[in-house]
């Protein structure tokens, strides 16, 4: 079969569907073979398998961990959704009492399955980034200069890292019942807990296009070395240049 072969940038940008130097939490292939002058093609690539099982880990901890408060979260969304039956009995009517109380489900649901999303996209950049830094690694080894496309990964990594934090802390957040005063003034009051839920989410997903953004520009400052997708693991290292 005939290896097609695809730019980074391509992938970046048809793989996502939406639109100073501090470390990362993320397991790094770059910061593991830094200081190897020489490596062999096999141990190269342990290197590299080894380092994607640990980002597995740490995108499988994020979901875990949010899983695990979402299970603490169910209690305390009925104990508010008891509460809030409790209060619309004495305001509005039956008819409309069940229109707030679907409402309010929608509002945190929305909410969980927009996280997932986010979480998936990251998941996704991240993968991307994986392999922008292992064409980089290569191109370092075959003695490129490649500085900049390492100053472009750091900023990729520590943008999906701020991003995921930032996903992270939505997805484990409760939305308080909307406060109904009257039945006349129902839409306003259920709007406000609407306008709540779009600007928490519309803040998060800047950060996920944030994130995105510094991928992308990881993926150009890759592109600009010459005949980049050709280099491979040399048999014997070129000197740094």
């Amino acid at each position: 079969m005939k290896k097609v072969a695809i730019s980074l940038i391509t992938l970046v940008i048809l793989g996502i569907g939406i639109g100073t130097f501090a470390q990362t939490t993320t397991p790094r292939l770059m910061e593991r073979i830094r200081d190897r002058s020489r490596i062999s093609v096999q141990e190269f690539q342990q290197i590299r398998e080894e380092t994607k099982r640990q980002i597995e880990q740490v995108r499988m901890e994020y979901k875990n961990q949010i899983q695990e408060k979402r299970e603490e979260m169910k209690t305390k969304i009925e104990e508010l959704k008891a509460q809030l039956r409790e209060k619309l009995r004495e305001r509005i009517s039956e008819r409309k009492q069940k229109i707030v109380e679907r409402i309010y489900e929608r509002i945190n649901a929305l909410n969980e399955r927009l996280t997932d999303h986010y979480l998936d996209v990251l998941d996704h950049l991240g993968k991307v980034l994986e392999r922008i830094e292992s064409r980089t690694a290569k191109a370092k080894l075959n003695g490129k200069d490649v500085s900049k496309v390492e100053e472009a990964i750091q900023k990729a990594h520590e943008a999906i890292e701020k991003a995921r934090k930032a996903v992270k802390a939505q997805a484990e957040k409760v939305y308080e019942p909307p406060e109904i005063t009257t039945e006349e003034n129902l839409r306003l009051d259920v709007g406000k807990l609407r306008q709540q839920l779009h600007d928490d989410l519309k803040a998060v997903e800047k950060l996920v296009k944030d994130a995105r953004d510094a991928v992308r520009q990881a993926a150009v400052a890759l592109a600009q070395i010459p005949k980049v997708d050709e280099l491979e693991v040399p048999t014997t290292t070129q000197p740094t240049q």
